[in-house]
């Protein structure tokens, strides 16, 4: 009850809140405006093509392509990075947004054999309530989304009935996601945020890791602009960095998009945590992306919180 209040704003908030700062930094900002060709020359991206909110054709040249459009990125796609640390899709999740759902400002997780959901306020007196299932089960509930949906908030009867109280206000969106990492640049280009690497939805670090990535790159291409660095140097290092910060992070997840149980030794020490607030607060903070689990499940901070459970227990 003590807890801090949870934030969850709508993309379609957040998006102008970012586009709108980058105006006022500097950036040119075309909206409307659609890129349907990378150009390559002699193996290297020089320019892209593409055209304006109403139909003019454009060409750009630029020294450097960065690709920070998603996993469906279609610089990516132009330039074919190699691939790797790749897994299946494993998790299918399914959302929509309700009225009527108080929630006193807190975000609520519920976790059951085979199924995950949560749910946590946004904008306009909204709640979103995110449902997820094995992706070995897309195929069986795909034709009926909102039953299983439904059915699925059963296994926690009071939050169901809260929700039956409420009012479906959006159409149910769906999503299953790989798991991956691509070599983030090459000669005339760069990757970022999900057209670089992704991981399931389940910790939602997405944004994080854009702005984690966006940042790193962003440096990078200074070095190399500035005559610093050499482009392959530079842009090394970022994926170097980029690797190292996130590789842990990606295994945890892709732990928890299976939903299945956690292996012995975490069990143990999810109950050793219990009641220990420092070690409880230490993972809440790994699961916000604040802590790598590299550091939390290093072999001393482990057996620190088994050597204080062991003594509470004495």
């Amino acid at each position: 009850d003590d807890a801090p209040v949870a934030y969850g704003p709508r993309r379609t908030v957040l998006d102008k809140l970012l586009v709108d700062a980058a105006a006022a930094a500097g950036a040119e900002v075309r909206e409307g405006f659609t890129v349907h060709d990378v150009v390559i020359d002699d193996g290297r991206v020089t320019g892209v093509r593409g055209h304006g909110r109403h139909g003019q054709a454009v060409s750009e040249a630029a020294r450097v392509v960065i690709g920070a459009d998603g996993r469906h990125s279609l610089v990516a796609r132009a330039v074919e990075p190699e691939q790797y640390h790749e897994k299946p899709r494993l998790l299918s999740g399914y959302y929509t947004y309700w009225s009527g759902l108080p929630m006193d400002g807190r975000f609520e997780t519920y976790v059951r054999p085979d199924r995950g959901f949560a749910a946590w306020p946004t904008h306009d007196g909204l709640t979103v309530v995110i449902c997820g299932w094995p992706f070995a089960e897309f195929e069986a509930n795909r034709h009926d989304i909102e039953g299983n949906y439904l059915k699925m908030l059963e296994m926690a009867p009071a939050f169901a009935e809260r929700v039956r109280a409420a009012t479906r206000q959006e159409r149910f969106v769906g999503t299953a996601v790989p798991n991956y990492f691509r070599k983030p640049y090459g000669p005339g280009w760069a990757l970022v945020g999900d057209a670089g690497y992704n991981k399931d939805f389940i910790t939602g670090h997405g944004m994080h890791d854009a702005f984690r990535d966006a940042e790193l790159c962003a440096t990078a291409l200074d070095d190399v602009f500035s005559g610093a660095r050499s482009f392959d140097a530079a842009m090394g290092g970022y994926q170097s960095i980029r690797d190292q910060q996130v590789l842990p992070m990606y295994e945890l997840t892709c732990q928890f998009a299976t939903l299945e149980p956690p292996p012995p030794d975490m069990q143990q020490l999810l109950g050793a945590m219990h009641g220990n607030q420092e070690a409880m607060d230490g993972f809440a903070r790994v699961l916000a992306g604040v802590t790598s689990p590299a550091e939390f499940f290093s072999e001393e901070n482990v057996g620190r919180i088994l050597t204080q459970a062991a003594a509470a227990h004495a």
